[in-house]
């Protein structure tokens, strides 16, 4: 057993022997935890294996969130940016190329796109003399962070964060699947540009939720295949989401299509290119949502796309390098050492949002940084944008904190990955004090039949009833003792 025993300054973990009155808190079986918690600004810390290296899941995102806020502040928007030569457009008609120059916004719509070109309208010109340029040359390196599940890929939360992202860089379409036994039919909206072709077989609840999953295969042209299974619709078609898998390719059709959207006509051809004229002057921008609404959506939904592309932006503005997933883990733990002096030592950061199973960092490290926000939340105003127990986001129904007193009372940053699940936040104790925690679960499994269960949404986690013990005990204020 394990028991906190307060020193001069420190709470810590020490062995016990003899049985207590309250009663021990089992680990879930062959899992390892971690935690940590404090009061803002007190010294006295209370860990758990608090300096050992856990992989973070999207807790991450609070690191980002610090990091683009202490750089950015809270008004910074990412910038679509239109331009051409100087002194092109004469006569109804721009001579030479047009440059359209991405940014990353991950928030940026094809309609935005639309009307970004319909500026030229009402500066009276319809026809373009050359080719509409994407200039993605602010962005290098792959388009997916080191360490991200393969099999992830196709699904919208791992849609990449590139230098070109158009309506989240994720498409939406259906399967027809209402015959046993058939093969399930892809139906596709209008004015999406991908193909899908499929082998999967309708088959019953039953046998889906047994293991026959969908599969999708994908290449870079934005193709995606199915096969395996899908269960049997009765009237409504099976919705489907995929990630675009070339942004570039995505971008160039697009932004075709909203050229022909906004009357403009063009001699030459829309392409992407690394490399653009320097006398270019800019004609008109899309500003993105200001970082604050960013972050807002990023923290409560614990946004992917959000996150990375922050990342990968504080990489490019911050060390004046090529937005990569290595540049910006430089970046986010280079401000975080030089503005809020939070050193993280050996963790390892291998993008912003948390998707990698290579990322590792320890409770204790993660403590520092909640606890730095709580000492500057009258600027950052961070705190008021993560999700509330029971009310708001991903902790809105999360099974561990629905009930008093930990519903409406946990504001925490959730962190899920396959076998991992995190959370770190504040919540208000008995007394009144605020405590800062972390509480990291990884190497959590279950057997086959729970995880059917849990696949099928019949069951919540079993690993809540640790946790839910685990917060409440912080809330009294009491001893803990863990079991493992």
């Amino acid at each position: 057993m394990l028991k906190f025993i307060r020193s001069a300054s420190t709470l810590f973990f020490a062995f016990f022997t003899a049985c207590s009155a309250q009663a021990a808190i089992s680990v879930p079986e062959g899992s390892r935890i971690a935690l940590a918690f404090k009061e803002p600004g007190s010294e006295a810390v209370a860990a758990y294996h608090g300096d050992t290296f856990m992989i973070p899941a999207s807790t991450q995102k609070l690191l980002t969130a610090l990091a683009a806020s202490l750089y950015f502040g809270p008004d910074w928007q990412f910038k679509t940016r239109m331009l051409a030569p100087q002194g092109a457009i004469q006569n109804g008609v721009l001579n030479g190329d047009l440059v359209l120059e991405f940014d990353g916004a991950p928030d940026l719509t094809r309609q935005a796109l639309v009307n970004l070109l319909a500026y030229l309208k009402q500066q009276k010109v319809t026809q373009i003399n050359g080719d509409i340029l994407l200039d993605v040359s602010g962005y290098g390196g792959y388009d997916h962070g080191d360490g991200w599940s393969w099999n992830d890929l196709p699904i919208c939360f791992t849609a990449p964060a590139s230098a070109v992202v158009i309506d989240r860089n994720c498409v939406f379409a259906q399967l027809k699947a209402n015959q046993l036994g058939a093969i399930a039919e892809p139906i596709i909206p209008a004015g999406q540009p991908i193909t899908i072709t499929s082998e999967a077989r309708v088959v019953t609840q039953q046998e889906y939720y047994s293991g026959c999953d969908l599969r999708v295969d994908m290449n870079s042209s934005n193709n995606y295949h199915l096969t395996g299974c899908i269960p049997q619709q009765s009237g409504t078609p099976w919705p489907l989401s995929f990630a675009i898998t070339d942004p570039t390719a995505w971008g160039v059709e697009l932004v075709n299509w909203a050229a022909r959207r906004a009357d403009i006509s063009l001699t030459g051809e829309v392409k992407a290119v690394r490399h653009v004229p320097d006398n270019l002057v800019e004609l008109a921008h899309v500003p993105s949502a200001p970082l604050k609404k960013l972050l807002d959506r990023m923290l409560k939904r614990s946004d992917n796309l959000i996150a990375d592309s922050l990342s990968r932006a504080l990489g490019h503005y911050y060390l004046k390098r090529a937005a990569s997933y290595a540049a910006g883990a430089d970046a986010v733990r280079g401000i975080l050492k030089n503005k809020a002096g939070i050193d993280l030592g050996s963790a390892l950061l291998a993008d912003g949002s948390g998707l990698s199973a290579h990322n590792l960092i320890t409770a204790k490290q993660m403590l520092e940084v909640l606890d730095y926000i709580a000492l500057h939340d009258n600027e950052l105003q961070l705190i008021k944008l993560l999700p509330v127990a029971g009310m708001s986001g991903t902790l809105g129904s999360r099974g561990s904190v629905q009930n008093p007193p930990l519903v409406k009372n946990v504001t925490a940053k959730t962190g899920t990955l396959q076998n991992v699940s995190n959370l770190a936040g504040f919540m208000t104790t008995a007394s009144g004090k605020r405590k800062a925690f972390v509480l990291m679960t990884n190497g959590l499994t279950f057997p086959p039949e729970v995880r059917r269960a849990l696949k099928a949404h019949r069951i919540a986690s079993p690993h809540y009833k640790f946790e839910r013990q685990i917060l409440e005990q912080i809330y009294r204020e009491a001893p803990i003792e863990i079991t493992e």
